[in-house]
């Protein structure tokens, strides 16, 4: 499905978000706090945009593996990058489940709308954690229903009945944009999701709603 949408990927993220995809990439990145000559994982990577987001902070001399399952999503990515002249990208095909990564490699990690399509979510914390060192923060976005009850029942018209269309229509592709709304529903809420970051370990758990609660930010802190 990922590889079907992979050339047109970008495109309907800015078109389908209304542009606010950026915005809640940048916000995201600032809660990881990336600094100095560090490496730093991208998780469910995709094309990159949030390892470009990342290397593109203020004084950030280190680089970004970008780990995603999808090989053709990488491939773009890969000449995204080229195109962009960066070069502290790295692009690895890696199961979030299974990530191919020894212990405490790294000095924090971020997963960007990619945790609800993983099948053993508590498995790819358990392992976000293994591979991040001591004290450094995870951070995942992700799609969330809002809880103000006039906007939820717009946000619910789009996502049920336009965002699947317009999808299918700019991506030539009828499934991954029916796929996007039952995947959402079926992620556990705010506070049943931080409550599973702390389960695997990690401390300082918060969350912080974006754009009237469509997305949220979860930041944790690793302990060893």
């Amino acid at each position: 499905m990922f590889a079907a949408i992979s050339k047109r990927y970008d495109l309907l993220n800015r078109v389908l978000s209304f542009n606010q995809d950026k915005y809640w990439r940048r916000v995201a990145v600032s809660k990881l706090r990336v600094d100095g000559d560090s490496c730093w994982l991208d998780m469910c990577a995709g094309t990159g945009d949030v390892s470009i987001e990342m290397v593109k902070q203020e004084d950030f001399s280190g680089s970004v593996v970008a780990g995603d399952f999808c090989a053709e999503m990488l491939r773009y990515g890969i000449q995204k990058c080229k195109h962009l002249d960066i070069n502290n990208i790295k692009f690895v095909n890696a199961d979030a489940e299974n990530l191919p990564f020894d212990k405490n490699t790294f000095d924090g990690a971020i997963t960007a709308f990619g945790i609800r399509n993983i099948a053993d979510r508590k498995k790819a914390l358990l392992e976000l954690t293994r591979t991040v060192r001591n004290n450094r923060r995870i951070v995942i976005l992700e799609f969330s229903l809002p809880t103000n009850r006039i906007f939820k029942s717009v946000y619910h018209y789009y996502f049920k009945r336009i965002l699947p269309l317009s999808g299918s229509i700019l991506s030539k592709n009828d499934t991954a944009y029916s796929y996007l709304p039952a995947s959402v529903q079926a992620f556990p809420g705010r506070q049943e999701f931080a409550a599973l970051m702390k389960n695997v370990g990690m401390k300082n758990v918060e969350y912080f709603d974006l754009t009237f609660g469509i997305v949220t930010v979860y930041v944790g802190t690793t302990q060893k």
